[in-house]
């Protein structure tokens, strides 16, 4: 077996390289950079000549596999999202939750999910760019995308047409680049993340999937109902911490959706109703306060206003004098 890393000078995700005819090196290789599996060469006698290079990220790991003969591959049980986009030959794949056998070439692509082993098939001429996304990663960026927790599991269409997603393609592209001419800009932290970034999002906003739909509404305005219920959990707790992500949660909204309804319906942002609706009970308590038992830092934590200089600046903005002054003349 041959195997080489071969970094740029100063790189921090080398591509790393490997060349053998050994069939339990082969395994062991692919399975290191990404999951455990079984090789199966059939009883054909082709001569084995797997060839990889691969690129690790944060949350994400690119691989350019090839077999040189037939080869199949049974996985274990995945938690990540597998994505297989063949560059040359094809490969026929069955099993994790595809639900059916597709097979893929050049232009397209299959989407593999995690929580089940998966079959691929490779022909003999077989090349292809296999990405790893961490769920979590993925997961996480949809619920960013949705502004609200997810209550399904998120589900990938199996069938991918790269030619239809020129964006993602030239991503894919510039990942194969790299692996074929050694690391360059990507190999620094920052550039790494913009790249995992342009992965997941191409992934979420091109590939159709069980939140597809909820993604293409995210953008219009809530139902006042929705917004009713976000104004009344404010009123109700205003000393909790909201932020407009966790009140567009709270009602099942994404934070677009949410932002479009406050100013429908309330002609402010929703972060602007949120200390609104503090300032105007701190005023309130104020107003109804004994001086000698109550202290603004008191009424202000009970309204969730903790930093007493911005408190009080804002109140004085909206009312013209300092929560002091109103608590003296109470």
């Amino acid at each position: 077996m041959k195997s080489e890393s071969a970094p740029a000078a100063g790189a921090r995700s080398p591509v790393t390289s490997a060349h053998t005819d050994d069939p339990d090196q082969a395994e062991c290789v692919v399975g290191e950079l990404f999951l455990p599996h079984r090789l199966d060469l059939g009883s054909r006698r082709e001569s084995l000549d797997m060839r990889i290079a691969g690129l690790r990220l944060a949350g994400l790991t690119v691989g350019r596999l090839s077999y040189g003969r037939t080869a199949s591959l049974t996985t274990v049980e995945a938690d990540h999202f597998h994505v297989n986009a063949p560059l040359a030959g094809q490969a026929r794949s069955s099993g994790g939750w595809l639900g059916r056998s597709i097979v893929t070439a050049p232009g397209t692509a299959a989407v593999f999910g995690p929580g089940r082993p998966a079959d691929i098939a490779w022909s003999a001429d077989c090349v292809q760019l296999c990405l790893m996304i961490s769920r979590f990663e993925v997961e996480a960026e949809l619920e960013t995308l949705l502004g609200r927790s997810l209550t399904s599991p998120l589900e990938f269409e199996p069938d991918m047409d790269l030619r239809t997603q020129a964006a993602w393609r030239e991503v894919l592209g510039m990942l194969a680049r790299e692996l074929e001419t050694g690391p360059g800009l990507i190999s620094h932290p920052m550039a790494s993340r913009h790249v995992r970034g342009l992965v997941i999002d191409g992934l979420l906003l091109g590939q159709h999937h069980t939140y597809s739909d909820a993604l293409g509404t995210a953008g219009r305005a809530a139902p006042r109902s929705a917004v009713t219920r976000a104004k009344d959990l404010v009123r109700e707790r205003p000393e909790e911490a909201w932020s407009t992500v966790r009140l567009a949660t709270e009602v099942h909204l994404s934070v677009r959706a949410l932002q479009e309804g406050f100013r429908r319906d309330a002609g402010m942002s929703p972060q602007s109703y949120v200390r609104h609706v503090r300032l105007q009970l701190a005023r309130d308590l104020l107003r109804g306060a004994d001086p000698g038992r109550t202290s603004v830092a008191q009424v202000a934590a009970r309204c969730g206003l903790r930093h007493l200089g911005r408190f009080a600046s804002c109140y004085r903005n909206a009312f013209g004098e300092l929560p002091s002054e109103t608590l003296r003349g109470a």
